[in-house]
């Protein structure tokens, strides 16, 4: 009986400051989520001396642990591991140019709200280009949404309204030990979050699920299995050149900024690694600077969100 794939969002990370972990997110099913490579009832993952400070958990109460290590996947097992995206319309005209240019004066003289932010939804074209007003050929293609953006493919990485409060939540799970007892209260909501604070909390959810199933297919050392090449294809079209992010638009946002695009570079390095089977132990080196970079980046989030704008 196949029971190597199971549908959640059950992979979440256990991040350590200071030594002490934090508690382990909830086992919850939802109805837009990607497979999740299982193997045992309950597992415990941590990685080598340089990641003792990070754990992977996850449990499911019902699942029997099988050798998967010869199991094909049926196609549509293979397609439930991606990413899933939302198509949006190309921010390209006929021609192939921007549909939307502005200055940096006239985007916020026309379209900054009381708050300070500049948002456009999807369907608004939120992607546009931004001119300097002192020299006219120095553009610059900005994202106003609040999702990255593959602007070739014109597909956004956007979870719809359920989950993203879910992702709100999963950041919230993991406190560092900082902020361990901080009052709910006392952080930005969602909708007080920044357009790209908002975006790097969707993707670290999106990104979970890939992450572990990564991780167990290293611990397991199922290298030859058919999830994998599905799993860094996905990887290595999040670490696209052509993926914009939210524009930081704060001050915070600016270190934010800094953080996510190291990882995004990661995600494309790690989504073209040749061969992990006959070069594992750079693979593995490589994974769990991925990981231990997404965990670091929920504590950031933490803190960020801890903070009054």
């Amino acid at each position: 009986m196949r029971k190597f794939l199971v549908l959640s969002f059950a992979c979440g990370f256990l991040v350590a400051c200071g030594g002490n972990a934090s508690e382990e997110t909830n086992s919850d099913n939802e109805e837009r989520s990607h497979s999740t490579v299982r193997g045992s009832e309950e597992e415990e993952v941590t990685s080598d001396s340089n990641q003792s400070d990070s754990q992977t958990t996850t449990e499911d109460d019902e699942k029997e642990p099988t050798d998967a290590s010869d199991e094909e996947l049926s196609e549509s097992e293979l397609e439930a591991l991606r990413i899933l995206t939302v198509p949006m319309d190309s921010p390209y005209d006929e021609d192939g140019n921007m549909k939307h240019e502005h200055t940096q004066i006239e985007i916020v003289e026309d379209y900054m709200d009381d708050n300070g932010r500049i948002y456009f939804d999807l369907d608004e074209d939120p992607v546009r280009n931004i001119t300097n007003p002192e020299d006219e050929n120095i553009v610059q293609v900005t994202n106003y949404a609040d999702v990255f953006i593959n602007i070739i493919e014109a597909e956004a990485f956007q979870l719809d309204e359920e989950l993203r409060e879910e992702a709100y939540k999963f950041i919230m799970l993991s406190p560092p030990q900082e902020l361990e007892g901080k009052d709910q209260s006392e952080y930005r909501t969602w909708e007080e979050a920044s357009n790209l604070e908002r975006g790097v909390m969707q993707m670290i959810y999106l990104t979970a699920a890939p992450i572990h199933n990564i991780d167990y297919i290293v611990q397991e050392d199922l290298y030859n299995h058919d999830a994998l090449p599905i799993l860094l294809e996905e990887f290595e079209k999040l670490g696209s050149p052509m993926v914009l992010f939210p524009a930081p638009q704060t001050v915070y946002d600016m270190q934010l900024f800094e953080l996510i695009q190291d990882l995004h570079q990661m995600w494309g390095q790690l989504g073209q690694f040749e061969n992990p089977a006959e070069n594992k132990e750079e693979f593995e080196e490589l994974y769990f600077q991925v990981r231990q970079e997404t965990n670091d980046l929920i504590v950031r989030m933490n803190f960020l969100l801890s903070e009054e704008m």
